[in-house]
């Protein structure tokens, strides 16, 4: 469904008949899901990549995707409503001190300072800081999340959001939030697109196809972008970790983070594409999981 087509749909349809319709949609999808999958096991690991000649073919069938939303009234709502999520996770409402891993804007923390936290943020990056994030009383504080220059247990809640699939090393920050984290503060990680789900390679706004990084190889879709004028692909920008590597690392860090809450949210809208060229999706990843789950929201409470 087009952007524009759910504009309309969304005025004309009352929400309750919009969140059936949706429930149906996902249902259909599904059903597809069987299916799909024994086809992915009886698939050959060759060809890993289609010829680079079907690129153009399939950007013509797929829609533009809408835009995140970076401008001052995004950045303001998210910030308010991600705030709000923080004070209602498992010992949110006591919670003092947070630290945001991964900032960005720091308009969470900016927010949280507001309302009345000592909020702490940290990117690898500055420029990217909100003057209203600074404003608030935040601090917003450029380090490397892989070694932070703070105290263990400084923090009653660590949290991130939309960043976890960007970082180098999960593990080396997974275990800096846990021992910064005071024992029975906690952890919330909130992330994706993971890498082998439909969007992973993070280039949705030029390259419309999905799954475009499991069916042409890196040099193809750099070429491709270059002719039609987009951006370079940087293709450091995501870390390429698969599910099924996230999952390991959740049982790893178990001995220091108990998970309290866990979610893995599916996308199935492009099973076609996995039933069409199994052999390229074969060759990266053995389980379906890795290609249909394509966020995970986790909540840790640090152990004594």
């Amino acid at each position: 469904m087009s952007p524009t087509a759910r504009a309309l749909v969304k005025q004309l349809v009352p929400r309750a008949a919009v969140r059936q319709l949706r429930a149906a949609q996902t249902a259909l999808q599904g059903a597809w899901l069987p299916y799909t999958r024994r086809i992915l096991n009886d698939a050959p690991p060759t060809p890993e990549f289609l010829a680079s000649a079907l690129l153009p073919e399939l950007q013509e069938r797929y829609p533009a995707v809408p835009e995140y939303g970076y401008g001052a009234a995004d950045l303001e709502r998210r910030g308010h409503s991600r705030a709000r999520e923080i004070l209602h996770l498992p010992g949110g409402a006591r919670a003092t001190t947070t630290l945001e891993l991964g900032c960005w804007d720091g308009m969470v923390s900016g927010e949280l300072q507001r309302m009345g936290r000592q909020a702490t943020a940290v990117d690898n990056r500055d420029e990217g800081f909100d003057p209203r994030a600074l404003a608030a009383g935040a601090r917003l504080l450029r380090q490397d999340a892989t070694h932070m220059e703070f105290a263990d247990g400084s923090f009653d809640c660590v949290f991130s959001y939309d960043a976890f699939e960007h970082v180098a090393q999960p593990d080396r920050v997974l275990l800096e939030a846990a021992r910064v984290t005071k024992p029975g503060g906690h952890v919330l990680l909130e992330f994706g697109p993971l890498y082998f789900s439909p969007r992973g390679q993070h280039v949705y706004r030029s390259i419309r196809v999905p799954y475009c990084h499991v069916l042409f190889p890196p040099a193809d879709l750099q070429e491709f972008s270059r002719q039609r004028g987009f951006e370079p692909i940087d293709f450091s920008h995501v870390n390429g970790w698969s599910l099924e590597r996230y999952r390991g690392l959740w049982e790893q860090c178990s001995r220091q983070l108990r998970r309290v809450e866990y979610e893995e949210v599916r996308d199935l809208s492009h099973l076609d594409l996995i039933r069409r060229y199994p052999s390229c999706f074969k060759s990266k990843a053995a389980l379906i999981d890795d290609f249909i789950v394509s966020s995970i929201r986790v909540v840790f409470e640090k152990l004594g």
